[in-house]
């Protein structure tokens, strides 16, 4: 029987007994279906699986037991932080989980000149909520045991210049310029700018490049900004990370004593 994997926020260790909340139980026992006999993995986001076996089960309660702790060498060598404007419901939501299965280190969404949605600070909170849930469940399914760093949406226009330890690249159309021909040598810590629904203005573009950040267009086709995310996440993970011949699993986290 296949292992179904849990995030908690919860301190984890082995031989403890941990009671799920109320959402991951509901999650757990209504919606993943499990039984008492379903193997399951608990993570918390310190780069381990908890192995464990339920102690408790019924409607009210699941409690599990923790057997064993795994070190999960999931995460790419490769930092990559990808700049994400704002764009519609389903848009946003795709490109988060897509990005977390490609390996992104933080995200960081912006508003944008052409951003449609507009949020209060209770919506804007709500929506917050909304993608770290997201980012939970895309670790669930692909297995990473460290969640990539959602942080607050701001405005582009105060997004700091690219500082030396790092390379940044803006997805622009009409450049001349591919991420293949920046492939020479190694690269760390990536940055990627992607813009909202009909991309970013000519003028943000022009005040990027002031801050450090090179034109990049991924190809001839013009991608919607979901695809657009994924896209080039997959390639610079293809160039420098851990998708190359050359990239070899890592982690922000040491292994095991």
């Amino acid at each position: 029987m296949r292992a179904i994997r849990l995030y908690v926020d919860q301190k984890l260790a082995v031989q403890d007994e941990v009671e799920l909340e109320d959402e991951t139980r509901h999650h757990a026992a209504c919606v993943l279906r499990i039984n008492r006999h379903t193997p399951l993995i608990l993570f918390n986001g310190d780069g381990y699986d908890y192995s464990g076996q339920t102690a408790a089960f019924d409607r009210k309660k699941i409690r599990v037991r923790l057997t064993d702790r795994i070190f999960v060498s999931k995460e790419s060598r490769l930092k990559t932080h990808l700049v994400l404007g704002v764009s519609k419901a389903s848009h946003m939501d795709y490109a988060i989980q897509k990005s977390v299965e490609a390996g992104v280190t933080e995200i960081h969404p912006v508003m944008t000149e052409r951003t449609v949605a507009r949020f209060s600070d209770k919506s804007r909170a709500n929506r917050q909520l909304h993608w770290q849930n997201i980012i939970i469940n895309a670790c669930e399914q692909c297995g990473r045991a460290a969640l990539p760093v959602l942080h607050e949406t701001r405005d582009l226009a105060i997004l700091d210049p690219v500082r030396e330890d790092a390379t940044g690249f803006v997805l622009d159309f009409l450049s001349g310029t591919t991420l293949d021909e920046h492939a020479s040598g190694t690269l760390e810590k990536v940055w990627l700018i992607v813009g909202p629904e009909g991309g970013l203005t000519r003028g943000e573009i022009d005040r990027l490049l002031e801050k450090g950040f090179q034109p990049v267009r991924l190809g001839p086709r013009v991608l919607r900004t979901e695809t657009a995310a994924l896209g080039a996440l997959v390639a610079v993970q293809m160039l420098w990370g851990d998708l190359s011949g050359q990239g070899i699993p890592g982690s922000r986290f040491p292994p095991p004593p």
